[in-house]
Order: structure tokens, then sequence, then C-alpha cells
């Protein structure tokens, strides 16, 4: 089962029960192989990406490149210049809504177009 990867809901509360996390809109939880892998970068390669050409700067600048080439090819882009990491939903959309209204045509969006939405919507569409 693929609970076995989240080591946080091997966690018992209440009479001794497994937990169960259904808040993942606010923050998910992680499975076992991203906290591995986090562990390593902040262990072994932590520094800032694109700043500066020491060693671990440089491993830490591949990582991030590497990871943005695979998040490409993922999602079939035609390069890593087609991704861009964001901080999470709120960033991510807020981001986008303003690249709109920036874009050239047949992009941007100006103060007639109409955008359709749900009140079920994450709350930066809103």
């Amino acid at each position: 089962a693929i609970r076995k990867d989240f080591p946080i809901l091997d966690r018992t509360v209440h009479d001794g029960k497994k937990i169960v996390y259904l808040d993942s809109a606010a923050t998910s939880q992680k499975p076992r192989q991203v906290l591995d892998a986090l562990n390593t970068y902040y262990e072994r390669h932590n520094a800032n990406v694109h700043r500066g050409v020491y060693t671990i700067a440089e491993e830490a600048t591949a990582l991030y490149e590497g990871a943005r080439d695979k998040v490409a090819a993922f999602i079939n882009a035609p390069s890593r210049d087609e991704v861009i990491f964001t901080k999470n939903a709120s960033e991510s959309l807020n981001l986008v809504a303003n690249m709109l209204g920036w874009a050239d045509e047949p992009y941007r969006v100006d103060r007639d177009t109409e955008i359709v939405t749900t009140e079920m919507e994450h709350h930066s569409n809103i």
C-alpha cells in the first residue's frame, strides 16, 4: 500500500488508531523518498542556486536544473525553459494571472475580458 511510503502515517492517535490526514489542500505529507532526497540535499548540497562558483553551489545548481529537466520531460515541455518552480499554488496562480495582463496577443487579457471561475476554485483564482 502507498501508505507505507508516508512515515507520519505510522503514528497512532486516539486509542491507538493510525493517523488519517485529510488537510492536503493546505500542506501535504511527504513520502519517504521526498524526505530522503531533502535530507541528502540539506546535508550535502545546500547552497544558493545560480549564485556561486564554488563546488556546492555548482552542485545545487546542477540539481535544480536537473529537476527542471525531469519535470519538462514528464509534462512533455519543449525544454526546461518552459518550467518554473514557485513556493506554492497561490504564488503560481498569481504569477499566471499577472502574466496574462502583461502578455502579448493572443494571450493578453484586458479590462473587457471575462474570466469564468467557481467559488470552489483555489482562492488565488478569485
